[in-house]
């Protein structure tokens, strides 16, 4: 009875630690928030407490001050090129590297778990990109991000391959699938799961990238967050539309994440046991 006793408090007591975790990261959100509702003389006080008037104006008066819809156009546009074709890349390659018992298939499979060890390297990058004269284009960032998100992603599409019987490709070359046709009708489909994961991870990542932006590009070819940083230039002391913004910049990413996890989790772990 003792022993139950003592139990149930260090269970209350671990429970009261993780919501005081919960708290301290709730907290700057909840600042963020009810700040960016707020007047300028109000939200310059950065406190906590709920606006008696909501300002709702604020975001209205960001997208006229800033170039927030530029902001959206690149990231949308930047992000969604690079999902696509990093997919498509990555999925091809792990393919053949899961398929294939090669030396080569080896090499491949430990270099590109290689990019996921080792560090960006900027400086090479920036020179490369500007004998390529491809700096400030986007051309040049759709390549640097698709060459970024080639690791993780053929790692994560190698473990979902492996839980793929080989019977199917087999099967389908009986058929007279040729290898092509075989990949994008037959193998494509199956790795919706783990593509989702892979979509997801990538467009928040290139979303929400500061380093690389800030090297290889100008203002103009600046997502959504990446903008903060020019209107906080020029408004640094209007707290409620610097808040404003930040919602604003956060809350895409944020909402792709919500709606995607549950697929996200299902992706991560297909591919952890071998069927």
């Amino acid at each position: 009875m003792q022993i139950s006793r003592l139990a149930k408090l260090w269970k209350l007591f671990a429970e009261l630690i993780m919501l005081g975790v919960v708290a301290v990261y709730l907290l700057p959100v909840w600042i963020v928030v009810v700040n960016s509702l707020k007047d300028t003389i109000h939200a310059n006080r950065l406190g906590y407490n709920w606006p008696k008037q909501l300002h709702l104006d604020n975001y209205a008066k960001v997208f006229e001050k800033s170039n927030a819809l530029s902001g959206i156009y690149n990231g949308l546009f930047i992000g969604i090129t690079v999902v696509l074709i990093g997919g498509l890349f990555s999925a091809a390659a792990a393919y053949y590297i899961a398929r294939k018992g090669t030396r080569f298939a080896r090499f491949a499979s430990l270099y590109f778990l290689s990019g996921i060890i080792i560090p960006t390297a900027i400086i090479p990058t920036y020179f490369a990109m500007l004998i390529l004269d491809l700096n400030n284009t986007y051309l040049g960032l759709i390549a640097i991000f698709t060459t970024y998100t080639l690791p993780l992603s053929v790692f994560l599409y190698i473990g979902f391959l492996k839980t793929i019987p080989r019977e199917i490709d087999e099967a389908a070359i009986i058929d007279g699938s040729k290898p092509y046709q075989m990949f994008v009708s037959i193998i494509l489909p199956l790795l919706a799961p783990v593509s989702v994961t892979v979509v997801v991870l990538n467009f928040i990542g290139v979303w929400n990238d500061v380093s690389t932006y800030l090297y290889f590009s100008g203002g103009d070819k600046w997502p959504l967050p990446m903008t903060v940083f020019i209107f906080f230039g020029k408004y640094k002391q209007q707290w409620d539309l610097l808040f404003a913004d930040i919602l604003i910049a956060t809350l895409p990413s944020l909402l792709f994440f919500v709606f995607g996890q549950r697929y996200m989790v299902s992706g991560l772990t297909a591919g952890s046991v071998k069927a």
